[in-house]
């Protein structure tokens, strides 16, 4: 398949990263549905977001700007193709470089399940490859995906 530019796209395969939070379901879900809250936690540790659009409806913005601590800038920019409060969100993204081409294509599948002793919150990215170069960033989801979920473990306990 080739992307619009004539570039060949190429599948990766798909993380997957869940985590139990002692939270009910519905705070667990809310924590995505608003710049507010997503602008605390969906980063990396050390890793600022400037800038954060989200639109928690099908067709609304889901827009990230990861900023690093040397002030490089990577920009998610995607839409929610599902929303099923509070059991299921798809976003569909693509983190673009400073021009605004898109380098990859992450599309997001989240699951909010009731558990003993909380919320057990599961996420499914698969990617989708664009340009060579980006490989490395995709190569980093699991971690990537690791310190993001400590983040929101943290802005959950912030909401309670």
């Amino acid at each position: 398949m080739k992307t619009p530019d004539g570039a060949a796209e190429s599948k990766s395969k798909a993380v997957r990263v869940s985590r139990v939070y002692p939270a009910r379901r519905e705070l667990v879900f809310k924590a995505w549905s608003s710049a507010e809250h997503v602008k605390n936690w969906f980063t990396p540790p050390g890793i600022t977001t400037p800038h954060c659009e989200v639109e928690m409806r099908v067709g609304g913005p889901f827009v990230v700007c990861m900023q690093m601590p040397n002030g490089i800038q990577h920009w998610t920019r995607g839409s929610f193709v599902e929303v099923t409060p509070p059991e299921r969100l798809v976003i569909d993204m693509g983190a673009t470089d400073a021009a605004g081409r898109v380098l990859f294509r992450a599309y997001t599948e989240v699951t909010f399940s009731e558990v003993v002793g909380g919320t057990k919150l599961e996420v499914v990215q698969t990617y989708t490859l664009l340009v060579p170069e980006a490989e490395m960033m995709i190569a980093g989801a699991p971690q990537g995906w690791a310190g993001t979920l400590d983040n929101l473990g943290a802005e959950i306990k912030r909401m309670q």
